[in-house]
């Protein structure tokens, strides 16, 4: 089974199979005023893909925490994205990343219901 937002529209679905057997997608078709935010890291200083990236999410609700990964269930991955519940919060008041080069990287007030793209900020910017 793989966890993911196929269709891009902030809820996530999931694709299950069985060795040699058919796919299943299980389209998320949720019906709710809840918000979300995803974050595509790229990584420049670290590698490409910012595996091992650890980010926290701060809304006025508290604190969520995500590493970015590709491992999944048994012989499955995942999108390297990383998804956000927000609930009721327009934003995220801020979002830490801690790249695997050491960089540490903060961006303030992100808004949310999107995906945001975040390449690695240069060693000189901090």
């Amino acid at each position: 089974m793989a966890i993911g937002d196929i269709n891009n529209d902030g809820l996530l679905d999931a694709v299950v199979t069985t060795n040699d057997g058919p796919v299943h997608i299980l389209m998320n078709k949720t019906v709710n005023q809840n918000h979300w935010l995803t974050l595509d890291l790229v990584g420049h200083m670290s590698n490409r893909d910012a595996i091992g990236s650890e980010v926290k999410l701060v809304t006025g609700s508290g604190s969520q925490f995500a590493t970015v990964t590709t491992a999944s269930s048994y012989l499955s991955s995942i999108h390297k994205r990383l998804h956000f519940g927000l609930g009721a919060e327009i934003e995220a008041q801020s979002i830490e990343i801690k790249w695997p080069s050491g960089i540490v990287q903060r961006i303030e007030h992100v808004r949310g219901n999107r995906i945001v793209k975040i390449n690695e900020a240069s060693p000189q910017a901090h």
